[in-house]
């Protein structure tokens, strides 16, 4: 018997099927559609996981003030200490959340921040990009913006710069400010206080909400697929996806995984659920691992930080880059493999070389970095306690032709000036090359940073 018919033929159809065959084609149509749908929502999920541990936080560290409108203020940069993945030692950072439906319209004002890089990032309930407040797209003047839930018509008020639609009622916000060193928190800390969430009703107080739903002390933890989908079917259910989106929502909630969806209670059902949602890890962790890669590092994806159909996409991206900006505000390269492909190892040393001219092309403002992180992609601690290297990093030297070279490794290489040389355990490691405010040459993919190359 040839492969083909083994296949079965279009139209060959049956109406004779037992229970359990029946039972067994609704577990493979139930677990198609869960592989989809969470890879879609998933997003959803760490949207609102990190709203419940918003709440939680800001009820411990400013309990006498409303939770909604105040911020999450990182004071210092990121060191050995900071417990989020693949942190950046570039930026003084912040977050916060707004519930627009509840809130109503809320006034972001931002200062004027002259002479650096900074921004306020808009994020929809499943992480995409919606608006940018940063040198590249309203200067560094600050002013007011007029942030208000879908379906809003108004005008606004006079005296805004933007009025800014989102598409979703609950969304999130992130501050980023450019620091070089530790020396001007002192002038940057009021920056980050002046940068202000304010609802637009004539009192400007904050209206009580009720926030019992999002009471959920250890969302982190959750690993019960099932449990997954009772949070995103009444996470999306609250944020609806975009109109256009509206029948793959239909279809999911055929399956019980959808907006406002109730999980079916049928075992068979549920087992399919679980095994829809391992099949959606597992396409997450192929594209994880496969790539695409160039010179060993990671080459990014142009769709990232947006919304659309690129399902997997995002939801790879969540996973490894929590709030990721678009290629036009920032983009990261990632290597943990040498431009041999073979992982890297601080037991060996290695040097990236930008030869003249060759150093990351950016706009106004705009800056590289290039940080080391430990095999579980956290700071490496380290006598010098350095932990990035960028163009204004002390005593990092350029040869006399304006080439740099860059070096890796446990150990300094012979020759290798001190302020170009980033300590790495002894053990496999990681770095992530930052480009905020490229240009378009690098957004494009015409430029590509050179690979790492290993000291023989």
């Amino acid at each position: 018997m040839t492969p083909e018919n083994t296949l079965p033929r279009v139209e060959d159809y049956r109406a004779d099927l037992t229970g359990a065959e029946i039972a067994a084609a609704e577990a493979t149509y139930t677990r198609s559609i869960t592989m989809q749908a969470y890879l879609h929502v998933f997003p959803a999920f760490l949207h609102m996981r990190q709203l419940t541990e918003f709440i939680q936080g800001r009820r411990y560290m400013a309990p006498n003030e409303p939770v909604l409108g105040g911020w999450f203020l990182m004071r210092r940069l990121a060191d050995t200490t900071t417990e989020t993945v693949s942190p950046n030692v570039d930026t003084l950072y912040g977050a916060t959340y707004a519930m627009l439906d509840q809130q109503g319209p809320v006034v972001l004002s931002v200062p004027p921040i002259p002479g650096r890089y900074f921004s306020v990032a808009l994020l929809d309930a499943y992480f995409n990009n919606f608006a940018i407040i940063s040198p590249r797209t309203y200067d560094n003047e600050g002013g007011q913006f007029l942030i208000v839930p879908p379906g809003w018509d108004d005008e606004g008020p006079p005296g805004m710069r933007d009025v800014l639609i989102a598409p979703t009622p609950i969304i999130c916000l992130f501050q980023r400010i450019y620091t070089r060193n530790e020396a001007e928190y002192e002038a940057l800390h009021p920056l980050q206080d002046a940068i202000r969430l304010a609802p637009l009703s004539q009192n400007g107080t904050t209206p009580e909400i009720d926030l019992s739903s999002f009471a959920i002390p250890a969302m982190r933890q959750t690993r019960d697929p099932l449990q997954f989908f009772e949070y995103t079917n009444f996470y999306t259910g609250i944020n609806p996806p975009p109109a256009e989106d509206a029948g793959l929502m239909a279809l999911f909630q055929t399956a019980g995984v959808g907006p406002g969806s109730q999980v079916p209670s049928a075992l068979h059902l549920r087992q399919a659920i679980a095994l829809g949602v391992a099949d959606a890890q597992a396409a997450i962790n192929a594209r994880i691992t496969a790539g695409p890669f160039h010179d060993g590092w990671t080459v990014p994806d142009p769709d990232i930080g947006r919304a659309g159909p690129h399902i997997l996409g995002r939801a790879t991206c969540q996973l490894t880059q929590l709030g990721a900006f678009p290629p036009e505000e920032a983009i990261y390269f990632f290597a943990l493999r040498d431009a041999a492909n073979d992982r890297l190892d601080g037991v060996r040393s290695y040097t990236l070389h930008f030869g003249p001219g060759q150093l990351p092309p950016l706009q106004q403002y705009g800056f590289w970095s290039l940080t080391l992180y430990s095999e579980t992609f956290l700071l490496h601690d380290n006598p010098l306690n350095r932990y990035a290297l960028r163009p204004d990093s002390p005593a990092l030297t350029f040869a006399a032709d304006g080439s740099l070279t860059l070096a890796m490794g446990a150990e300094r290489p012979a020759g290798v000036p001190e302020g170009n040389w980033l300590p790495a355990p002894r053990s496999p490691f990681s770095v992530a090359l930052r480009t905020y405010l490229p240009q378009q040459v690098i957004q494009d993919g015409t430029w590509f940073p050179p690979g790492l190359i290993q000291l023989r």
